[in-house]
């Protein structure tokens, strides 16, 4: 059923009534919960992606993303129910659909200019398939402008007809996290919708009524919604930036970093974040990057974003800097140590390692010579062996059986529970552990003979 030109009621209860069908195209960690959500509220999903053994999994009832919470089960009752189905042909998801939900991902190219060749095939085969009264809405992270300007002219193009008259075109920046999208979603955060219309953004902020239990936010237009999402990125990757240089100065002052940052922050305006081994994700990494080119073209140098992600982005060799002194310290080096890498995903406890910091502290060790070994709780060993190429441990212990060195580049919460002790008995010592996550505590660390070394931390401090 066509619902574009429809009131707020009518599409909420046609959505119910499952009146409605609704392509998402990009069936990953975000497309697959958000087609589950519209399934499970009544709507006919059909899951539009190039992976054909996804496509295959989801035709045969099977979710294929694990440590998601709901979702599995929301899922099969759709499934069970007829209500979600699969198919790896781009037009044929346009033409079977009254709604094309876009959540395809948005990389970088080598120059670092976005690569919009995803959403430009997938915007390719939608116009070719649209009709008078569908709705496009594009959820995937795009510079300022994109959605009105190359998007909709592509849309109109190709389908011949007029955006904002015969066809509504939203974006509507995602707004979750892995390991709770669901809630995410639904619960959690206000749902942002930019028309390039009224009466396109009408429409959307109606249908996302009829799943979200939050508000619905209509901003001016798509290319603010747009903003909203890139612009919250930058944000965050210049704080974090920003505690990260303050950590490498409290290394050079003989500072502690954690102890100054616990007490600014007891002051209600100061929110100075924990430094890390860097940033990774689908997300923060690729935000300033947009953000830069559209700046760059409009004339403006935007020499903040640049500077911040330029520290963020050496924080990995940081960490490799902060092995080899500490293995220099017990007389190693690291061409001839057995180094334990503790957690290989992006953020912890999730099952993320896009852009992670541990790929690039991987490469340098390896570049070194080192006899290198992984163990992280949220990842199969067949994935590490593809993605990593390094040897993966069954079990955390061992892994730093034998070790010279432990790199702790991951904050899981498991990790907190391991006993130091532990590390002793069966690392090879005189050993190494250099927390990038300041998971442990440096006293205990030391205090079981092995050489400390942490981000912003200074031994002699303890």
């Amino acid at each position: 059923m066509k619902i574009f030109s429809q009131s707020k009621e009518f599409i909420i209860n046609a959505i119910k009534n499952g009146d409605v069908t609704i392509a998402v195209y990009g069936m990953g960690n975000i497309g697959l919960p958000i087609a589950a959500i519209f399934a499970n509220s009544g709507a006919k999903v059909v899951g539009v992606e190039i992976d054909k053994e996804r496509v295959k999994m989801i035709n045969n009832g099977i979710c294929y993303i694990e440590n998601e919470p709901e979702l599995n089960e929301m899922f099969q009752e759709s499934y069970e129910k007829g209500r979600i189905s699969a198919t790896s042909d781009l037009l044929k998801g346009a033409k079977l659909s009254d709604v094309k939900i876009i959540t395809v991902p948005t990389l970088l190219k080598s120059s670092m200019a976005p690569d919009l060749s995803a959403i430009q095939t997938v915007i390719e085969q939608i116009g070719k398939g649209l009709f008078k009264d569908d709705i496009i809405i594009i959820e995937s992270s795009l510079p300022p402008g994109t959605t009105e300007g190359i998007l909709k002219n592509a849309l109109e193009r190709y389908s011949g007809l007029k955006a904002g008259t015969d066809f509504g075109l939203a974006f509507s920046p995602e707004r979750v996290m892995s390991g709770q999208v669901i809630k995410d979603f639904t619960l959690n955060y206000p749902k942002i919708v930019g028309g390039i219309n009224e009466k396109s953004a009408n429409a959307v902020v109606a249908l996302y009524n009829s799943v979200i239990k939050n508000d619905v936010i209509k901003v001016s237009d798509a290319k603010t919604a747009e903003a909203v999402k890139v612009f919250k990125g930058v944000y965050r990757d210049v704080n974090i930036a920003l505690a990260n240089e303050l950590a490498l100065i409290s290394e050079k002052l003989g500072l502690d970093i954690i102890e100054i940052i616990k007490v600014a922050n007891t002051e209600p305006f100061s929110n100075i974040h924990i430094p890390g081994a860097g940033v990774g994700g689908h997300c923060i990494p690729y935000y300033p990057y947009f953000v830069m080119d559209v700046a760059t073209n409009a004339g403006i140098t935007p020499t903040l974003i640049r500077t911040a992600r330029e520290i963020n982005e050496n924080m990995p060799n940081h960490v490799v800097d902060l092995t080899v002194d500490g293995l220099k310290e017990v007389g190693k080096s690291p061409q001839l140590a057995r180094i334990a890498i503790f957690g290989l995903t992006f953020r912890g406890d999730a099952k993320e390692y896009k852009n992670t910091p541990a790929s690039e502290i991987i490469t340098k060790l390896r570049m070194m010579g080192a006899n290198l070994i992984a163990w992280d709780p949220m990842l199969k060993r067949d994935e590490v062996l593809e993605f990593f190429k390094i040897d993966f441990a069954s079990e955390p212990e061992d892994a730093f059986a034998e070790a010279d060195c432990v790199i702790v580049v991951t904050d899981h919460s498991s990790f907190r529970q391991l006993k130091i002790a532990n590390f002793t008995k069966k690392m090879k010592m005189p050993g190494v552990i250099v927390d990038a996550r300041h998971v442990f505590n440096p006293l205990e660390v030391m205090r079981n003979g092995l050489v400390y070394r942490g981000i912003g931390r200074i031994p002699k401090v303890f």
